[in-house]
């Protein structure tokens, strides 16, 4: 177990010193980067010198600075290649859907649309065509789509209403832009939305945001079913802390880490 802890400690000393270096557009002397990671300077030359024999990082042979290589890059390069945010959601959708025994989406803002990445729908209603993947629809009158616009500056939303107006799907679709503003500000405060029949007559659904490294919102997570198995109160006591569970660790993979 002491082993494991100072392993640990180890790796995190490393990626601290990887970000640290990330963060200056210029290469670092060992005395203030020693000083940005709080580390002694000969423990911080010890790293640098494994990361060097790496190939990560390299020292300026003039000003002795240290400065990270374009192989880091190659790393982000691979991780898009085989964990794409479909990728990295598809279990979690399953998962959701296979729990409840309701439909489980992502789904993600593309000109003022949302558009389903990925999508489960175990029991399909007779005319429901939204829930598909690839399909899109108005990104006010969905669950996904509050959580995207929330997001958003209320300059973006005035400029999305402006463009796109606010199409009215069902009777229950909100389609007047202070009740629309006044249903963002709502979602911001309790982190989640809802959509009750405001894109299909007969259907709810709830979300959650999908937050990357940068802390900002890049999909959404939902689930939906029958307005009749998706009652508020199964809602709030069943499924929201499940899918909110679910969205964090998303989030987590894409680098998200909560203050």
């Amino acid at each position: 177990m002491k082993s494991e802890k100072v392993s640990s400690q180890s790796s995190d000393k490393l990626m601290q010193i990887l970000e640290c270096l990330a963060a200056h557009k210029l290469p670092v002397r060992l005395q203030d980067l020693a000083e940005s990671v709080g580390m002694t300077q000969p423990t911080v030359l010890r790293y640098l010198n494994s990361l060097m024999n790496s190939n990560y990082i390299y020292q300026d042979p003039e000003s002795l600075r240290y400065g990270l290589t374009w192989k880091v890059c190659a790393l982000g390069a691979n991780l898009g290649s085989y964990s794409s945010m479909r990728g990295l959601a598809a279990g979690f959708v399953t998962r959701l859907s296979m729990r409840f025994e309701l439909g489980a989406c992502l789904v993600v803002a593309e000109e003022g649309s949302c558009v389903y990445l990925d999508c489960i729908d175990p029991a399909p209603a007779a005319g429901r065509i939204l829930q598909h993947i690839g399909r899109r629809s108005p990104l006010h009158t969905a669950a996904s789509g509050k959580i995207l616009l929330a997001a958003m500056s209320d300059e973006d939303v005035s400029r999305y209403i402006a463009e796109k107006g606010l199409e009215r799907l069902t009777e229950y679709t909100i389609c007047d832009s202070e009740a629309l503003f006044a249903e963002l500000r709502k979602v911001r405060e309790q982190g989640w939305a809802f959509d009750d029949e405001e894109c299909e007559i007969g259907l709810r659904c709830v979300s959650f945001p999908l937050r990357n490294y940068t802390g900002a919102v890049v999909a959404a997570m939902s689930v939906f079913g029958d307005a009749n198995v998706m009652q508020p109160e199964r809602v709030r006591a069943e499924i929201l802390p499940v899918l909110r569970d679910a969205a964090m660790q998303i989030s987590h993979r894409l680098g998200y880490s909560e203050k």
